[in-house]
């Protein structure tokens, strides 16, 4: 028998927050340790992580390509194809994140904007968000990467990009997001070709 219960109906919290302490504190990292009651009565502790939300830019240039970045990561000791992505300042918004974000990692600057949502990133531990945004009409300037930064920049047609998000080959979690959310804004995008030398007709999603 199918539910008629509707899909995001929202329910009565399950757990309440009785005390809370902080265990260790790392630059703009926290760790909280939560003591927590449900609605039955029980009582257990959860480990929670305070973390500032982030933006990623989906950066599309003429001719149906996107700018990527080739990043290096430590904790997984190696390299990831990403788009570019950076965590949000003290006092920053998600938009001026983002321009600061794509300038600083890829030299790009855009004209045009689009906030095409955003997501949870890790919700069995942080309340992070990531704020993602569609950026066309770029400009090509220098990058200006930190000191602790390994990247460089990849320019990669959307066919292609696409195609790499289907077969599993980009496994970025923030980037296989992002671009889940980005194809309808590039359906609507005048500077994204379409017709059969585009890349729309081949999609699997």
């Amino acid at each position: 028998m199918k539910s008629t219960r509707p899909l995001f109906r929202r329910s009565p919290k399950q757990w309440r927050m009785t005390r809370t302490r902080q265990v260790a504190a790392v630059g703009n990292v926290k760790l909280h340790e939560d003591d927590i009651v449900s609605t039955t009565g029980f009582r257990t502790k959860h480990l929670r992580l305070s973390l500032h939300d982030f933006a990623i830019i989906v950066p599309v240039l003429d001719k149906n390509r996107f700018v990527f970045i080739w990043n290096y990561r430590h904790p997984i000791q190696g390299w990831e194809l990403e788009l570019p992505a950076g965590l949000m300042d003290d006092g920053e918004g998600p938009e001026t994140c983002a321009r600061r974000e794509l300038r600083e990692e890829t030299g790009y600057s855009a004209r045009n904007w689009t906030n095409i949502g955003w997501l949870h990133t890790t919700p069995g531990i942080s309340a992070q968000r990531a704020h993602v945004f569609l950026a066309t009409g770029l400009r090509k300037g220098k990058a200006r990467l930190e000191p602790y930064e390994r990247m460089n920049t990849r320019i990669i047609t959307v066919k292609k990009a696409y195609q790499l998000l289907h077969e599993g080959k980009l496994v970025h979690s923030s980037t296989v997001s992002a671009l889940s959310l980005a194809e309808k804004a590039l359906l609507r995008t005048p500077s994204v070709e379409k017709d059969s030398r585009g890349w729309h007709h081949r999609r699997h999603i």
